[in-house]
């Protein structure tokens, strides 16, 4: 059985009853002045302005630091239905400065996360009618570490962004993680060296107005590791000129042409005597187009790359060069056959180092291949096969299994088309499973779950996710109830075919009386049947 629901510890008690207390008092206030706009516009405003100091006081005052984010997190949840609530409430003759006036104060609520308390700021969780403010005010916020600026404008108004954004910036300074794409600028990134020196993350993504220029000043964050500058106007060139300026750097996100970028920093320490030439310390290696020389010179310029994620080409490069990498740890592969391009031979050396793979659009999967990877990888925690070909076997690895398959496996994903024998196989000894994801093509019925679950009746499980079934009942969805005690997550039950609605809302009831810690998420039924047209 799942573990009961906890009573809420008194600190999160309070946090939420804190924001309830915000809202209400922003329910009634916003009556008020709904009524006093209609009389004097400026007096209202006047009014709202001392009302959103005082809340932002109180908050500053009483709530303490540590809980500024969380709080933040309430707000957030608690601004969207504040409006809708306005709205609500709106007559067929009100006029749209009564609401007008209504959003300000629903808005102006978020005002009292602006504080020097305020560590983590995340602009894909903010309400878009609050980005405004915040961006307004990012100058108030010098205690912020991580902060995701997303998109902006897209990219629509760069130049009337920048100033916004280095306004804000000038006081960061324990700022560690910047994201903002599409809208930054050389200028932004000059500002960085003298504003932000403890920055370890940036990502500026589909930024075009970040060129070769900007090399130069990165090369000034000393403490800089991870710098995403994908889809930007730095080319080849940059690229080169900043792996020869920060070798420190760590993980540059995707890069296609990343293979010829180390080729030309490769001939460039040529000139080194061999002891003195140095070493990259890149982590990360993610392309979509390399030949095997690219590889022969990652291995032997980055010794300690961990990560690769390669689009296989069979004319372009050879996986067994792979092999030459000694630390690799994370290893995605994309478009190849899993014999045919000698994937097996790669595990076979490399899987011992293993802890995650992920297979997509890899064909020759069968059963032999799934033996392979469970002996080759003994200590792999997360395997994921996303549009992969699972073929049925015509003949079998006979010889005895010196071990348990996928023993330490603690994350699965299934997005392909297989059998009910591959997903038994893949289940039955991953003890350690915590999450297990299963998409819409594969193969699941009752009885495939009674027989996964006799074998190993997942005792870490967390979070189950099946996308669709034609098989699966509603007992399977107590027998999973019934025999995993950590399970949290039931997600999608509603897309079993076999699941009425009245079996749904029963076991739902089923779960709420007995007080279990379990989420069901629920979504409309999928239907293969088309659906009729309304013309």
């Amino acid at each position: 059985m799942p573990k009961y629901k906890q009573p809420l510890l008194l600190e999160d008690l309070a946090l939420k009853a804190s924001v309830v207390w915000l809202s209400n008092f922003g329910k009634q206030f916003m009556k008020d002045i709904r009524i006093l706009s209609k009389h004097d516009a400026n007096e209202a405003t006047e009014i709202l302005k001392h009302f959103l100091k005082t809340a932002h006081d109180i908050f500053e005052f009483n709530v303490p630091h540590y809980l500024f984010d969380r709080i933040g997190q309430e707000v957030f949840k608690t601004t969207p239905k504040l409006i809708d609530d306005a709205k609500s409430v709106l007559r067929a003759s009100s006029t749209i400065s009564e609401y007008l006036s209504q959003v300000n104060v629903a808005v102006g609520l978020g005002e009292v996360l602006i504080s020097p308390y305020l560590r983590h700021l995340d602009f894909l969780e903010v309400p878009k009618m609050m980005r405004h403010m915040f961006y307004t005010k990012l100058s108030n916020l010098p205690g912020i570490e991580y902060l995701n600026l997303s998109s902006m404008s897209g990219g629509w108004k760069t130049s009337q962004m920048e100033p916004i954004v280095m306004n804000g910036l000038a006081n960061m300074r324990n700022l560690r993680t910047l994201v903002l794409n599409y809208d930054c600028t050389d200028t932004i990134l000059e500002l960085l060296e003298t504003a932000c020196p403890a920055l370890h993350t940036l990502d500026v993504c589909s930024s075009k107005s970040i060129t070769n220029n900007s090399v130069k000043y990165l090369g000034n964050l000393n403490s800089l590791r991870v710098v995403h500058l994908y889809s930007t106007s730095v080319n080849l060139e940059g690229y080169t000129r900043l792996f020869i300026k920060m070798p420190f750097l760590q993980d540059v996100g995707r890069f296609d042409d990343i293979g010829r970028c180390l080729e030309y920093v490769y001939m460039t320490y040529q000139s080194y005597e061999p002891s003195e030439r140095p070493k990259l310390q890149l982590r990360v290696f993610s392309s979509r187009f390399v030949v095997t020389k690219h590889l022969q010179i990652l291995a032997e310029l980055c010794p300690e790359i961990t990560n690769v994620l390669l689009f296989h080409n069979p004319l372009l490069n050879d996986l067994m060069a792979l092999i030459a990498i000694n630390k690799l740890s994370v290893l995605k592969l994309l478009s190849c056959d899993f014999f045919g391009d000698q994937v097996r031979d790669v595990l076979q050396v490399k899987g011992c180092n293993l802890t995650h793979l992920h297979l997509e659009h890899v064909d020759q999967i069968d059963m032999n291949a799934l033996i392979y990877i469970s002996q080759y990888c003994p200590d792999l925690k997360i395997l994921t096969f996303y549009y992969c070909e699972f073929i049925e076997s015509t003949s079998l690895y006979m010889r005895k299994l010196e071990i348990p398959p996928f023993m330490n496996l603690e994350k699965l994903t299934i997005t392909s088309a297989c059998y009910e024998q591959h997903m038994e196989f893949l289940m039955d000894s991953c003890f350690k499973i915590k999450t297990i994801h299963i998409g819409t093509m594969a193969s699941t019925s009752d009885g495939l779950i009674d027989r996964i679950l006799s074998k190993n009746p997942m005792q870490n499980l967390d979070s189950l996710n099946i996308a669709f079934s034609n098989g699966l009942s509603i007992r399977s969805a107590y027998k999973l109830v019934e025999v995993c005690p950590n399970l949290r997550m039931l997600g999608e039950l509603g897309s079993w075919s076999m699941i009425n609605e009245f079996e749904l809302e029963c076991f739902k009831m089923f779960i709420s009386t007995r007080n279990f810690d379990l989420d069901i998420q629920t979504f409309a039924k999928y239907s293969a049947e088309p659906q009729n047209s309304a013309v």
